[in-house]
């Protein structure tokens, strides 16, 4: 069940929210660019792919469009900005390790990571271990059963 967001919350994200589109838009630029470039090369005889300017290519500047319309469609859908939103809420939740400026030393700091790392790591090999006696258990009764 999603938490519903509140204004003061929706504005207090409003530019880390507008990073993250932002970023959603760069990074589909990538694969946009390569499969429009692909469109043009396919259909090349018909639609020429000159180059603008001296060095942009048409189909570059229509991917670099087409990003443009995406980040703008994210940032105009109230559910996806508020979903967004939400995420932020609830990265602020999270206990992160120590900050700067706390003025606690470097071992300190180096001692609650490697502590953290080996709670994760002793938990997943205790999960492994759990699952692999399932699945253990289980192939001996499919055996027996078949």
């Amino acid at each position: 069940m999603a938490i519903q967001s509140t204004k003061g919350t929706l504005n207090a994200n409003k530019k880390n929210i507008y990073i993250t589109f932002i970023s959603i838009g760069v990074v589909a630029w990538f694969p946009i660019s390569s499969l429009m470039f692909n469109i043009f090369d396919l259909v090349s005889t018909w639609v020429p792919n000159p180059k603008l300017l001296g060095t942009f290519e048409l189909s570059n500047l229509v991917s670099a469009a087409i990003s443009a319309l995406i980040v703008m469609g994210l940032v105009q859908s109230k559910a996806i900005y508020a979903f967004t939103n939400d995420v932020f809420v609830e990265l602020g939740k999270v206990s992160w390790p120590i900050k700067k400026g706390t003025g606690i030393s470097w071992w300190e700091k180096f001692r609650e990571i490697r502590e953290s790392t080996m709670v994760v790591i002793l938990s997943i090999a205790a999960l492994g271990i759990i699952i692999g006696a399932m699945d253990m258990i289980f192939q001996v009764l499919v055996k027996i059963v078949f």
